[in-house]
């Protein structure tokens, strides 16, 4: 995520005193010609190619479809994030605030760091043009504070390659998944590529697909309501199925930790793993993993891990949110920057490049195009998927979305505390509860809406 500002660099020319006072007449007679104002939008980080096809489509159009603004984006990395807390909680910090999604926004809503986007809203008719659904998880007593720049959902990668020369067939229920799995170790293969190192949030997403999938969208939906504890006996059973798997070695064992995310879809390109449980994230990696490898990448939905869950669930999540600092001076600016990323030309120019980025949740689905490249086509399905399944109730939650900060970073932790046999599943169920109470006490907690 995206380095501090440096301040840009003016040449002025000097001029002598007889032409100042020349300058200074006529200036006095019409306005002056002034300068653009800048918007400064930190980002997270970025390869070249990516910066380059943000630039193509967003910064030189807009910048040069006006002369009151000058957009400038900066590449910041990792520590996006922290420089964020850091920034607008001494009332500094870019125009743009980009985070990493609802349980990060809500952070800084409750200091009055954000923006009421209340009237740019209607203004820019975004109403019109974003599902419902997410303006309600961007709307706080009220006031919408922030845009979804990125809609996500997790599905089944696998190595299309491998399983035809195997026979393999994506599983689409538990027994089915169980025994493929198993019969993926005896063959030598480590069943899902799978890590953690540096991402310990890599956690929660495999917790949250057991808990959508095992116990289904309804029950999720009611313990963030506060209707059913996380310690109830569907959640508790969830996690002793995923202790089970992690058990057996799907995850690949203490290999886990020593892998990110990138490095272990990577041995997912090779062969050396059969299948992973990841998110549209992972269509970024593809270039460098198997377009070198030169395997054919599958795709399927995850499958039904109990009769408590309806098949395919899509989970909805949001990987990023677009503010406007509440310190900014050129709120215009930056509310016309962020109704250009709500357009499907520029989502279907970025995705060529950046795919599993920019993934706005439109009201509508997004034109049909030709697509011939298989990869792209793959994601615009799970993209159609996802919309159409946000429309007709049949969504799952995904914690970086929907869980409130403490309890989502407990997840993290707590999980591994599991699979290392430090505690119980039902002692980290009765944690997991214990800590979400607090915070629904505490007034943290975002209720969902209503399921459709």
């Amino acid at each position: 995520m995206p380095t501090f500002r440096q301040a840009s660099k003016h040449t002025r020319r000097s001029v002598i005193a007889g032409a100042a006072a020349t300058t200074a007449l006529v200036a006095s007679s019409r306005p002056s010609l002034a300068a653009p104002k800048i918007i400064n939008w930190w980002y997270e980080g970025a390869t070249p190619a990516q910066q380059a096809a943000l630039d193509k489509n967003l910064t030189q159009p807009f910048n040069a479809s006006q002369s009151d603004y000058k957009l400038v984006i900066e590449y910041r990395g990792a520590a996006l994030p922290d420089q964020l807390l850091v920034a607008l909680a001494g009332g500094q910090g870019p125009d743009i605030v980009l985070t990493n999604g609802p349980s990060w926004t809500q952070k800084f809503v409750t200091g009055n760091k954000l923006m009421n986007l209340n009237d740019f809203a209607q203004k820019f008719g975004w109403k019109d043009k974003l599902a419902s659904i997410v303006l309600d998880l961007g709307t706080y007593d009220g006031k919408l504070i922030a845009l979804p720049k990125t809609i996500e959902t997790q599905a089944l990668f696998y190595n299309q390659t491998l399983f035809k020369q195997k026979g393999w067939t994506p599983p689409k229920n538990l027994t089915e998944a169980e025994t493929l799995a198993d019969a993926m170790l005896k063959a030598g293969v480590q069943p899902f590529a799978a890590g953690n190192s540096g991402q310990r949030f890599a956690n929660r997403h495999i917790l949250g697909i057991f808990y959508n999938n095992y116990c289904g969208p309804d029950a999720v939906f009611k313990a963030l309501n506060g209707d059913m504890p996380w310690n109830a006996p569907t959640f508790v059973e969830a996690v002793e199925l995923l202790k089970s798997w992690w058990d057996k070695g799907y995850f690949g064992g203490q290999r886990y930790f020593s892998l990110n995310m990138n490095q272990s879809f990577a041995i997912l390109a090779t062969g050396k793993a059969a299948m992973a449980m990841q998110g549209t994230w992972a269509f970024q990696w593809v270039p460098d993993t198997f377009e070198k490898t030169k395997q054919e990448l599958g795709i399927a939905a995850l499958p039904q891990l109990s009769s408590n869950a309806p098949y395919p669930i899509y989970v909805m999540g949001i990987g990023a949110d677009l503010a406007i600092n509440a310190s900014s001076q050129v709120a215009e600016g930056c509310a016309m920057v962020l109704n250009r990323l709500i357009d499907y030309d520029f989502v279907e120019k970025m995705s060529q490049v950046w795919e599993g980025e920019w993934n706005i949740p439109f009201v509508k689905p997004a034109p049909p195009v030709q697509i011939t490249d298989k990869v792209q086509a793959e994601a615009a399905k799970l993209r159609t998927g996802l919309n159409e399944s946000m429309i007709n109730g049949r969504y799952g939650y995904a914690p970086w979305t929907f869980w409130p900060a403490k309890t989502d970073d407990y997840m993290k932790g707590g999980i591994e505390e599991v699979w290392l046999k430090q505690v119980t599943p039902k002692q980290f169920s009765d944690k997991l509860n214990e800590t979400f109470q607090q915070e629904m006490k505490d007034g943290l907690v975002k209720k969902p809406p209503a399921r459709s």
